[in-house]
């Protein structure tokens, strides 16, 4: 009997280099096919970092695209996060989007509206 189990570990480890570079080829592939395998979204967010004194309308902007399947979940959705690029002056800010995970996961398609308007608040 134990002649077969000493077979049996001189086959495992025999050009065993190939055989991890076997397993680590089908990770590869394993996970391009997850990456190219993605579903459309649509996620409406609030925009949080409004300067003090200052409002913006709309307030929410929605954003449209795709998302790896595997991703494909509310507390992911909910990660979305949406900025304004504004320079102090003038009724427009400019919409930006900061995505919760890297761009082979996600895809924006679309965001809208891509500009808000920015007034002073009076008291």
């Amino acid at each position: 009997m134990p002649s077969r189990v000493g077979e049996f570990v001189k086959l495992l480890f025999r050009n065993w280099h190939i055989k991890l570079l076997a397993v680590f080829s089908a990770l590869l592939v394993w996970l391009y096919v997850e990456v190219k395998t993605k579903v459309p979204f649509q996620v409406q967010v609030e925009i949080t970092d409004i300067p003090k004194g200052y409002r913006v309308f709309p307030k929410e902007i929605l954003i449209t695209g795709e998302i790896a399947e595997k991703f494909h979940r509310e507390d992911i959705l909910r990660c979305f996060k949406v900025y304004l690029v504004w320079n102090g002056k003038g009724k427009y800010a400019t919409v930006r989007v900061k995505a919760p995970l890297p761009k082979p996961f996600v895809e924006i398609e679309s965001v809208y509206p891509q500009r808000v308007e920015i007034e002073k608040v009076n008291r």
